[in-house]
């Protein structure tokens, strides 16, 4: 992969859609953070899907700076634009360890959730429906117990029920998200555990029927695996502010990234890499 290779453009904000909720005060945080550097470092990651004759561009990967973006009313954003059936892009499931929270609390709160069935089920048969879509998720819990959620049949219904669980237990219990549903390699101290909320591995075609019918998953549950993203661009905001056409603000970020390119400025790191400054 070389550095022209990644396709960096400046999108229209009106034209970009979420697939996920939000979280409020990281948004606001963010916000903070934008208003103050006045930089864009980090592109939010999309991919273009046709909406009747229009284009719209849905996010994989930056939902809370494309909604700061948003709240300081900057009309533009710069967008990192990939192919969302790419054989190399991947799509994984997060899922939601839920420590510090009594069990018992954690039942109430799925006992109290609208247009929920919940239905005591082995882990085998709960994986069988999750990767079937007949329930929403499932959950393990200390003390071995194991249900699955089921929702309503229509999109819209089912991730309002979903999200309603997830507002709940996310202000209650420490959460921290988790790539396999193997619990006790992710928990030290046996005692914190509550239970582990399990997703399915959606398809992109799944998310962008959802992001089109304005239907959101809640926040954290999807995980994209995008290869070459590109990472501190530090963007000016001046530039998407503009009063200039999306063809003048393009021409200006070509020549602009064309001149790094020349001075020896954009490195590609084929190894994972991690970074702390996060």
């Amino acid at each position: 992969m070389q550095a022209n290779d990644v396709n960096l453009t400046i999108v229209a904000l009106r034209d970009v859609i979420l697939h996920e909720e939000i979280e409020a005060q990281r948004v606001e945080m963010l916000q903070a953070r934008l208003g103050g550097d006045r930089v864009l470092k980090n592109p939010p990651i999309v991919a273009p899907v046709l909406d009747g004759a229009a284009t719209r561009y849905i996010v994989l990967d930056g939902a809370s700076r494309t909604s700061a973006l948003r709240a300081l009313r900057v009309p533009d954003v710069l967008a990192q634009i990939v192919d969302y059936h790419s054989p190399a892009l991947k799509l994984e499931a997060w899922h939601h360890l839920l420590l510090d929270i009594a069990p018992a609390r954690v039942r109430q709160i799925l006992a109290a959730a609208s247009d929920i069935e919940i239905i005591k089920m082995d882990e085998a048969r709960a994986q069988r429906a999750l990767d079937a879509r007949d329930i929403l998720a499932y959950v393990k819990f200390s003390d071995g117990e194991l249900v699955g959620l089921r929702g309503q049949r229509s999109l819209a219904e089912q991730m309002r029920a979903l999200n309603e669980v997830t507002r709940a237990y996310e202000a209650q219990a420490e959460l921290y998200r988790v790539p396999t549903t193997a619990f006790e390699t992710h928990v030290q101290d046996p005692r914190r555990f509550a239970a582990l909320v399990a997703f399915p591995k959606y398809q992109p075609d799944e998310i962008v029927n959802l992001a089109l019918n304005g239907a959101r998953l809640p926040m954290g549950i999807t995980r994209h695996i995008i290869p070459g993203r590109a990472l501190r661009v530090n963007l000016p905001l001046d530039i998407l502010e503009q009063t200039k056409t999306l063809a003048e603000k393009n021409a200006w970020l070509d020549a602009w990234l064309v001149q790094k390119m020349r001075d020896h400025r954009v490195r590609f790191y084929q190894e994972p890499v991690f970074l702390f400054d996060e």
